[in-house]
């Protein structure tokens, strides 16, 4: 569906539905208002660094948004940074709510888990940006990629780690979208490019 400059693909609708039907304690609503101010914040941060969107895409792992140009390192590591900017604020105001204990803990997880710094989550934006600023984009390149490889089998092994001990498969399942977005990006082995 596209509403604009809007689209939402089937999948996002899909897990959608299947997040509500699995929630009995309503993260859900929280969870999709801390990922939209998540996202507010990096649309603010892109339109007032110069940047045009031409669109915003929501799919099943969240939402990318596409820019008419390239902005350049400083202003893309800015702008990935401001989503998670937006989420730590809210945790930090939220903590000192009664009733903000729940979503202040929704924000900081959200907040932590984009700062990885891994392929195109923003912790792995800003590193590329960063790196590009002090060494070239070739090296950014080159040590993004062993960076993605090995932050993608440490959340593998967290994930299979507490999936034995305890049940709880929330980071294994991270780990295999993790996994699957670098396969994707990468599409074979990034040492043989």
């Amino acid at each position: 569906m596209r509403w604009g400059r809007v689209e939402a693909t089937g999948g996002f609708f899909l897990m959608l539905a299947w997040l509500n039907y699995l929630d009995r304690q309503w993260v859900v609503p929280l969870a999709l208002a801390a990922c939209t101010l998540h996202e507010l914040g990096h649309y603010w941060a892109i339109r007032v660094l110069g940047g045009d969107i031409k669109l915003i895409r929501l799919t099943a792992v969240g939402a990318e948004m596409v820019v008419a140009r390239p902005l350049d390192y400083w202003r893309e590591g800015l702008a990935a940074l401001a989503g998670p900017a937006v989420n730590a604020a809210l945790a930090l105001l939220c903590t000192a709510l009664d009733w903000g204990a729940g979503f202040a803990g929704v924000n900081l997880a959200l907040a932590l888990f984009n700062l990885a710094p891994v392929g195109r989550l923003d912790g792995g934006r800003l590193l590329n940006c960063s790196l590009a600023l002090l060494a070239g984009p070739e090296a950014a390149g080159c040590a993004g990629a062993w960076v993605d490889l090995l932050c993608g089998a440490a959340l593998l092994a967290g994930g299979l780690f507490l999936a034995g001990a305890g049940g709880n498969v929330t980071l294994l399942l991270a780990a295999l979208w993790v996994l699957a977005m670098l396969a994707r990006q990468y599409g074979r082995p990034f040492w043989k490019k």
